[in-house]
């Protein structure tokens, strides 16, 4: 059989208006804050940057930072449109694609040897973030239905997911406390796609392969506390087991996955820190 040609992801978030020199590759994924404060001067700008890049697909989603992308925010703070007339339906968006709460199919060519020749890859995105301070695409941090409303549009599973936010327990961790959502990591878990690629945590930046199997899943239901001792007694069992099985069989492929936290800025001042991440699926 002939090898499968692999599909090179680029990723970057946060980038705050700063315009780092991106690697090449098949897609390009910025998972929100393309600005610091959302001006239409500023979207424009980052928009621009991101249709000049050489990658054959630019995927675009929202961060709490993007203010001019969020209606209802700037229907209640009208003053963070800056006294500009401009709105969103003015901005040019190039070749960038745009999702907010939907997703795309994208054809890449395969190999020549591949049948069919041409590989579909579906990627959803959201730019939604539990409510901190006060900015756009904004929900309370207990509302856990937000994340399976959103995903009720999906009619087929994503191969990547794309969200500002982090999920709870991945690449999350601002200070001593984790900052991702749980409702979003239990959105994940079902529907389990290759990559997550968010931003937002700046300081929890890199990348993380996780096998989300049934020893995955109580884990992390134990460190939210959902669960109680017994909880905890049948994770350990599941522990025993999986290492058990692990000597027989490798782990099951589609529950492989991984969590890339893009943000490419950090410190104090938002300075360039960290290189885009790349990714061949």
């Amino acid at each position: 059989m002939p090898k499968t040609s692999s599909i090179r992801i680029v990723c970057i978030s946060d980038t705050h208006n700063k315009q780092p020199i991106l690697p090449f590759g098949d897609i390009l994924i910025h998972a929100g804050d393309l600005t610091e404060n959302g001006s239409f001067e500023e979207v424009q700008n980052g928009l621009t940057w991101l249709s000049s890049q050489p990658h054959k697909y630019k995927i675009f989603v929202a961060g709490n930072h993007d203010v001019l992308l969020d209606d209802v925010f700037l229907k209640n703070h009208p003053e963070r449109r800056y006294g500009q007339r401009k709105t969103k339906q003015d901005l040019d968006w190039g070749s960038v694609i745009y999702l907010q709460d939907s997703f795309i199919i994208l054809e890449l060519p395969a190999s020549q040897q591949q049948q069919p020749s041409v590989r579909s890859i579906t990627i959803f995105g959201s730019p939604w973030t539990p409510r901190y301070g006060n900015s756009a695409f904004q929900y309370h941090p207990n509302n856990s239905q937000h994340w399976e409303d959103t995903f009720a549009c999906l009619d087929t599973k994503p191969h990547i997911v794309v969200t500002h936010g982090p999920p709870h327990l991945h690449l999350d961790r601002r200070d001593f406390h984790r900052a991702g959502c749980p409702y979003l990591a239990e959105e994940v878990y079902r529907i389990r796609p290759r990559l997550h690629v968010f931003g937002h945590i700046h300081a929890s930046y890199g990348r993380e392969d996780v096998t989300l199997d049934s020893v995955q899943r109580m884990y992390e239901e134990v460190m939210r506390g959902w669960v109680g001792w017994a909880g905890i007694i049948w994770m350990v069992t599941l522990v025993w087991w999986a290492r058990v099985k692990h000597i027989f069989r490798q782990p099951e492929e589609d529950k492989k996955m991984t969590f890339i936290n893009a943000a490419v800025v950090g410190g104090p001042h938002n300075e360039l820190q960290n290189a885009p991440i790349t990714i061949d699926l």
